[in-house]
């Protein structure tokens, strides 16, 4: 029996702010986890493009030279992450990773650039899509016009993959990630009224955050799946201050606390969620949106949500492109950094592809150093 393709991870967790970048970031890290988990099978690319960079990878003499190397190094192309337009390794991301949303001709722009990419790389006759903005942050918006206009773009891009589509013979599908505090939320119908082009990402730590049940979903809807987890705990001051150390910089870390499963209080980052925190009962339950590695079970008072990456889960999900996608090991407390990242992800793409019932191709047991 032939076995499955390994699971992917996303290539955000590198940086990508330029097609060398990209390249270096795929010779050191990519190649060093291909060989840990599918030293003898093609490997799956998720890549990460940001705009200036996906212009410089489709110049055609750069576009060739990629394929090239996909086929040298026994690697395929199996979606992009068209997500944050500019740099995502920058000193301060926040809610920048929103803009330009889809208000704007320029994020509408950015998808169909990416759409041509991935048509580009991946077969004829197969399907891939490209993740995106869920519209936008939603303090940003101050009208209907914004979304208006967001929806028209979205239209846009819509009838631009069908037109792709049909042009190279590759359907391309654009997979709304729906994230804490923005303006679309998971399974929006009037989203789904553009067409079977669009489609849905879901992100299990996001969908953590809020407090939704990921297990019976309509998984004709979902286009893709990141494999994700996110920082739980009781609201005891013991764990909001084992929780401090995570409040940082450079990623938004939504944060919301709930009791008996119904969200009773709602912040856009963990600094402001830490000051509000002590004047909730201590028996709600707080998670925030920090991705941590699948292969972490906790410290301390503090917990993973990857328990609801449950067999039911699982199950449900093996017919959709899954991804693992942890884009914080250089940013978590530095007593929990990886020594090495390589295997870090190759452990949490083995804790994965064990779950997901696809067998590693290595019988050593790898795990994340410092994290699991």
């Amino acid at each position: 029996m032939k076995r499955p393709p390994p699971i992917p991870y996303c290539l955000n967790v590198h940086p990508a702010s330029n097609w060398a970048a990209v390249r270096h970031a795929l010779a050191t890290h990519a190649l060093a986890v291909k060989k840990l988990v599918a030293p003898d099978r093609p490997f799956p690319l998720s890549l990460h493009l940001g705009y200036q960079t996906a212009l410089e990878l489709a110049a055609p003499r750069r576009l060739r030279a990629f394929r090239a190397w996909l086929r040298d190094h026994d690697c395929f192309v199996a979606g992009i992450n068209a997500f944050p337009f500019g740099d995502f390794h920058s000193r301060a991301v926040k809610t920048s990773v929103y803009h330009p949303d889809w208000r704007s001709p320029d994020r509408l722009a950015y998808t169909l650039l990416i759409a041509r990419l991935l048509a580009a790389l991946i077969p004829v006759g197969a399907t891939a899509a490209l993740t995106t903005v869920p519209g936008g942050w939603l303090p940003d918006w101050k009208s209907v016009a914004d979304a208006r206009h967001a929806w028209a773009n979205l239209a846009r891009a819509a009838q631009g993959c069908r037109d792709i589509s049909r042009a190279a013979g590759r359907r391309i599908r654009i997979a709304i990630e729906p994230e804490p505090g923005c303006a679309w939320e998971l399974f929006n119908p009037r989203l789904e009224r553009l067409g079977p082009e669009i489609g849905w990402c879901l992100d299990t730590c996001h969908a953590a955050v809020e407090f939704r049940s990921i297990e019976d979903l309509d998984w004709n809807r979902i286009a893709r799946v990141q494999l994700s987890a996110a920082i739980e705990c009781d609201n005891t001051p013991d764990a909001r201050k084992a929780l401090t150390p995570f409040a940082e910089p450079r990623y938004l870390h939504q944060t919301r606390a709930a009791r008996d499963g119904e969200v009773i209080g709602a912040w856009p980052d963990l600094a402001p969620a830490l000051k509000a925190l002590p004047k909730l009962p201590e028996n709600a339950i707080v998670r925030t949106h920090y991705h941590v590695p699948l292969t972490w079970t906790g410290t301390g008072p503090l917990r993973s949500t990857r328990g609801n990456l449950s067999p039911a889960f699982f199950k449900q999900a093996r017919n959709t492109f899954c991804e693992v996608e942890t884009y914080t090991h250089s940013i978590v407390p530095r007593a929990l950094r990886p020594r090495s990242l390589a295997l870090a992800l190759a452990g949490e793409l083995e804790w994965a592809a064990a779950r997901y019932g696809a067998s590693s191709s290595t019988k050593r047991k790898t795990v994340s150093p410092g994290l699991a």
